[in-house]
């Protein structure tokens, strides 16, 4: 599958259709169907980071043929990379994390 098709599932899985997507952020829904034939590379960069920015994903990870999400943290957090656990792992991680924080509110 190339990054494009990828791109374009993505955008359906999030938004339904690549109309429901281009009207709510505004990106010409012209423009898409031509990056989607033309290529990521060949597409103005401006609607490489709009694309990016609406589906919080990487410009970079993109231009190098891979979907990545923009991990956000906390510049105080040391950055650990999740990906690398299986989701069976990250969804444990994620409910220690959640039972963390209520004993620390007391719950």
């Amino acid at each position: 599958m190339t990054i494009e098709e990828q791109l374009k599932e993505l955008i359906i899985k999030k938004h339904t259709s690549v109309l429901q997507f281009t009207q709510k952020f505004e990106i010409p829904y012209s423009t898409m169907t031509s990056l989607f034939s033309r290529g990521v590379n060949k597409t103005n960069i401006n609607t490489i980071i709009k694309v990016c920015q609406a589906l919080n994903i990487s410009a970079d990870e993109l231009a190098a043929g891979r979907i990545t999400p923009v991990q956000h943290f906390d510049q105080n957090v040391e950055y650990v990379d999740l990906s690398k656990l299986s989701e069976e792992n990250q969804a444990r991680l994620k409910d220690y994390y959640e039972m963390l924080l209520k004993l620390q509110d007391g719950e």
